[in-house]
């Protein structure tokens, strides 16, 4: 299947969820395929990651870096979703790229060559095959790195990835004029966390992004109602940060569901 470039308009809209096809000197970059090449390569980088935000351990910094990351699937999901375009995100196509005085750590995806490839055929077996591109052969190969060699569990990282996916489909796609786009970000929406089944996610029986999506319960503290998170991110561990994330379990004394452990 023929590659296209992404439009000069499309690559402006993707740079709000920090896109970059734009070398910049004065930001660091490392390559995917360098930083996952082997366990010394990922361990160094979280180590020195973990300097950067002020991280007690590994797991911590294992749990925030893919936080940071998850802003990948909001990019490709806006891709799918908005022009029915499948963004090339093989891991030797892009890079990470931060500024050196950076303290959040917010990295751009720099890609060296924005190329998609457009909707062909029926639209629900290419929304099958855009997932298992984003999901199979690109995150659940970073997770399983983080995992093995941080020992940061998974369920956490999912839930990481989840809670952008949510606010992709529930705040930005629905603030849209387009009746027509916002219909089709509601089908992609439910398929993705109700429906998809767990092979397009990696070497999984179930979807493990579904168990995370739960109906919203009113917190009293906060006067709204909100998805409460069903782990701890630890984002409160870092250095000169003591807050719970507003959703954080242990924040809203939202009992374990479903085995889940609150908290790790």
């Amino acid at each position: 299947m023929p590659k296209i470039l992404l439009t000069n308009e499309e690559t402006e809209q993707l740079s709000n969820y920090r896109f970059s096809n734009k070398s910049k000197p004065t930001d660091s970059t490392i390559e995917l395929v360098e930083l996952l090449k082997d366990e010394q390569s990922l361990l160094n980088y979280m180590e020195e990651l973990s300097k950067v935000i002020g991280s007690p351990n590994l797991k911590v910094t294992a749990s925030i870096f893919v936080k940071r990351y998850a802003f990948l699937a909001v990019i490709y999901l806006y891709s799918m979703t908005k022009w029915n375009k499948s963004l090339d995100i093989s891991i030797d196509r892009i890079s990470l790229q931060t500024k050196e005085d950076d303290e959040h750590w917010l990295p751009s995806f720099y890609f060296k060559k924005a190329e998609v490839e457009a909707m062909m055929g029926e639209r629900n077996e290419w929304r099958d095959r855009c997932l298992q591109n984003l999901f199979s052969n690109h995150l659940s190969i970073v997770l399983s790195a983080l995992s093995l060699h941080t020992k940061q569990s998974k369920l956490i990282m999912w839930e990481n990835i989840a809670i952008y996916i949510f606010w992709l489909y529930e705040s930005v796609f629905t603030q849209v004029d387009d009746d027509e786009l916002k219909n089709r970000a509601s089908e992609d929406f439910h398929y993705i966390m109700n429906e998809a089944p767990g092979c397009l996610f990696g070497k999984y029986h179930n979807n493990p992004l579904k168990r995370h999506f739960h109906q919203k319960s009113y917190v009293e503290h906060l006067q709204e109602e909100v998805r409460v998170r069903t782990s701890c991110c630890f984002s409160y561990m870092l250095e000169g940060s003591s807050d719970k994330c507003k959703i954080c379990p242990q924040t809203c004394n939202i009992p374990k569901r479903g085995g889940v452990t609150i908290g790790g």
